[in-house]
């Protein structure tokens, strides 16, 4: 085998060994934080001890996170060709189970089956440098994230302030997620609102969250909708096409043509010391 054949199955090999790319990292990373941020509502929400009324928003909260997930579920599936590679051969079946509502809430431990997956097949420094390449989706999809927990975590605890000060108009778990929906938006019906100085802190850390929001969405779609797609580019400038024959040669080329050389100059090298005389104290002894 030549030289250049050792190293083309070796790289045939080792990518071989290579996971296939995460397609939107983004997106896998966002559903994967709301399957921890689901077993998370599942211990509050019946965990002893806990109020009402932190219990009461924790089950209001898995509901929404019930619709995301069984569209995640669908999603996955209608992308599949065909669909038995990932209903059986990528275990689709365990994100289904996870997706069931929550009549069967120990069923979201599934969910994070698909996170340890997603951990094992890929390095955690590996899917950073993916998430890199799409900055301004992944920024989006993160401030959403934050959002939830604001909106869940925020309502617990302006209820723990409000829900036993005389005068509270925030007094169940329902008017707690109502005032945090309407604060983070930045709309401000006047409806609900905090009395205590532990409950305006929240407040304040809200409306910070909402105008952070509508400013990353705003400049999401901003960039969606003023970058130029590939084909507008080369339609304005043709000459920015890259020449494939101009193209300089990749890593694995220059190393195979490097290796040709090296391999010929070896050979002659031995070709030469081969009809070099051999010194009369290393010739044989004659009988």
């Amino acid at each position: 085998m030549t030289t250049r054949q050792r190293l083309s199955s070796i790289r045939e090999q080792s990518q071989d060994r290579l996971p296939p790319p995460i397609p939107k990292p983004g997106y896998e990373i966002f559903i994967g934080l709301l399957a921890v941020l689901s077993v998370i509502n599942l211990v509050l929400a019946y965990l002893p001890g806990m109020p009402e009324g932190a219990q009461q928003i924790a089950r209001f909260m898995d509901a929404p996170l019930t619709v995301v997930f069984m569209f995640d579920f669908l999603r996955h599936l209608a992308l599949s060709h065909p669909r038995r590679q990932y209903f059986i051969d990528e275990r689709g079946w365990i994100d289904l189970l996870g997706s069931l509502p929550t009549i069967f809430p120990i069923l979201r431990l599934f969910r994070v089956l698909r996170v340890l997956r997603l951990l094992r097949t890929y390095r955690p420094r590996d899917i950073f440098r993916t998430l890199r390449r799409d900055r301004a989706a992944t920024a989006l999809q993160l401030v959403l994230f934050l959002v939830l927990v604001t909106v869940e975590y925020g309502g617990m605890l302006v209820l723990t302030f409000e829900q036993s000060t005389p005068g509270a108009n925030i007094t169940t778990g329902g008017d707690a997620i109502w005032w945090a929906f309407v604060s983070i938006t930045t709309v401000g019906y006047g409806d609900k609102y905090p009395i205590t100085t532990g409950g305006r802190m929240v407040a304040v850390i809200m409306l910070w969250m909402g105008v952070a929001l509508i400013g990353v969405f705003s400049a999401y779609l901003a960039n969606s909708f003023l970058r130029p797609s590939a084909a507008d580019s080369d339609e304005a400038d043709p000459a920015a096409t890259p020449d494939p024959s101009l193209e300089p040669a990749g890593t694995t080329a220059e190393l195979v043509a490097m290796a040709d050389d090296l391999e010929v100059r070896l050979g002659a090298l031995r070709a030469a010391i081969e009809r070099l005389p051999v010194p009369d104290s290393e010739k044989p002894p004659t009988a």
